[in-house]
């Protein structure tokens, strides 16, 4: 006897333009109660759109909601919030200078006569915490805790208001693997509690393991679906879906470069630092050098001094102990979060690339228009009119505008943190080739991320660091090795590997031999 499945969300024929432009087309599609639906697509294929549509950001056109059978027109994501709906948005949506407490009640406190009933409030925050191991102080402020914490503080919001339909965009482009799997026995504990969740991702691996069911979204349109109840999505049909083509391979091939002896090669080093902020030691004895001509990983959860190291290189950090070296070189850096530190979104293309050009030319509308439309054919900036502010480009365009600032300064040290972040499967291959290219032209190339497939892939060196200071670190010849055990374990589909996972081990303070 089968037992009937009820329906949490259906979309039916969910239309919403901008202008002339299409974000969603005439999409019909449901949710069922309890299971987690994963929605895929690349940069502006309408996905964040659609969950807008749903948590009452934006209004549809034309079409209708249904939630648990029940017509909705939500005018505001406080009619959201009242069904039961909750949404993590891929840029958190928290005050820095607030308690994790103080965000996640604002607009919802508690009260006891004309007071904030805090104690009530820490009581319930705290058993919903043990119940969905969520590991939160609530008193600590937004801008002490880590990107992970960040995002269970919005998690916590949720289940604060009760939310029974949980929307997570991105969810895991901030998170290392190690937070990812404790993400994952998260969203296993909702499933077990019967919500149900909405999982926007661009990694297929994460679909395959996590998903009940996978609705594919490409211009706009509903174009592919399929249930995953075996686990058993075949990931080739799926990366075809969502690009309408065969995914563009990453030109990964390394160049011979020759150097005039090892001296003309050392670009940065850094030794012995020390760098203590708010009583807090975040370096502890750090020691890393970069080399022209060499793409150096670094690997680690994050918050365990990645950004320090970004901060003493480029010069916005100088109260730091030890000894750092650049014998003049320059230095360009896509930083970790494009939004806050990469880019000005209510400029064009044209404005955000020529923040950093040195020239007397008279800079007229005519140049900027010439400099959007070079870059957009030159990086495949997929942009209607080139005079559009950044705010309204896909947040994988958006990162092509950022590189393609950074790479034509040709600076000689590059630096690219978590460069692939949140953007989809055909702009990371770009955005990949480009990192190689950078490398190719005897750059030396520094390279924060949490995935450890995109460091394995690119780097001639990777790095681990763990609580201020590099744990190990790993040559060419063992990268190399590590790469012809993947194909052969790929091959028999056995898991794990002994280098991934000594990485892994050191990644969360376990040393290796």
């Amino acid at each position: 006897m089968h037992c009937l499945k009820m329906t949490a969300v259906e979309f039916i024929n969910i239309t919403k333009k901008f202008g002339s432009f299409f974000a969603n087309r005439d999409i019909s599609f449901s949710v069922e109660k309890n299971t987690v639906h994963c929605i895929l697509g690349e940069n502006g294929a309408g996905k964040t759109t659609l969950m807008k549509i749903l948590f009452g950001m934006y209004r549809q056109d034309s079409g209708s909601l249904k939630i648990s059978g029940e017509d909705i027109r939500f005018n505001s994501p406080h009619d959201a919030i009242a069904k039961g709906i909750g949404m993590v948005h891929q840029h958190f949506m928290l005050i820095d200078d607030f308690t994790v407490m103080e965000n996640i009640i604002l607009g919802n406190e508690i009260t006891k006569g004309i007071r904030i009933d805090f104690d009530k409030t820490a009581g319930i925050l705290n058993e919903l915490i043990s119940t969905y191991s969520l590991n939160l102080d609530i008193n600590k402020k937004i801008s002490e805790i880590s990107i992970s914490a960040q995002q269970k503080t919005e998690i916590l919001k949720l289940l604060f208001r009760n939310s029974d339909i949980l929307i997570f965009d991105e969810p895991t482009a901030v998170l290392s693997p190690a937070e990812t799997d404790e993400f994952f026995k998260i969203i296993g504990k909702f499933k077990s509690s019967g919500k149900t969740i909405i999982f926007i991702t661009h990694k297929l691996n994460e679909v395959r393991k996590i998903s009940d069911k996978v609705s594919v979204l490409r211009r706009g349109m509903l174009v592919y679906e399929s249930s995953n109840e075996n686990r058993n999505l075949d990931l080739n049909i799926l990366s075809q879906a969502i690009v309408g083509e065969t995914v563009v391979k990453a030109n990964t091939e390394k160049a011979d470069i020759v150097f005039p002896g090892n001296d003309g090669r050392n670009a940065i080093s850094l030794r012995n630092i020390f760098l203590k902020k708010d009583n807090v030691s975040r370096l502890k004895g750090l020691n890393l050098d970069l080399y022209k001509g060499e793409i150096h990983g670094i690997c680690g959860v994050e918050g365990n001094g990645q950004n320090e190291i970004i901060d003493i290189i480029t010069g916005l950090e100088t109260e730091f102990e030890g000894e750092f070296s650049n014998p003049g070189c320059s230095i360009s850096l896509v930083p970790d979060d494009r939004l806050k530190k990469g880019m000005i979104s209510e400029f064009t293309i044209g404005e955000n690339i020529i923040l950093k050009k040195k020239s007397s030319n008279f800079i007229s509308e005519r140049l900027l228009d010439r400099i959007s439309t070079e870059t957009a054919e030159k990086y495949d900036v997929r942009v209607s009119d080139i005079k559009s502010n950044l705010s309204s480009l896909s947040g994988g365009n958006q990162q092509k505008v950022i590189f393609a600032r950074e790479t034509e300064l040709e600076s000689d040290v590059m630096i690219f943190s978590h460069p692939t972040r949140g953007v989809d499967i055909n702009a990371t291959v770009f955005i990949h080739s480009k990192i190689i290219e950078q490398r190719n032209k005897g750059k030396a190339v520094l390279l924060i991320s949490s995935d450890l497939d995109e460091l394995f892939a690119l780097s001639d060196k990777i790095s681990v660091i763990y609580n201020g200071a590099i744990a190990g670190t790993f040559g060419s010849e063992e990268l190399s090795n590590f790469r012809n055990e993947e194909l052969i374990r790929k091959s028999d589909e056995s898991t794990g590997s002994p280098l991934s996972d000594k990485i892994g081990k050191l990644m969360i303070g376990i040393k290796t031999e």
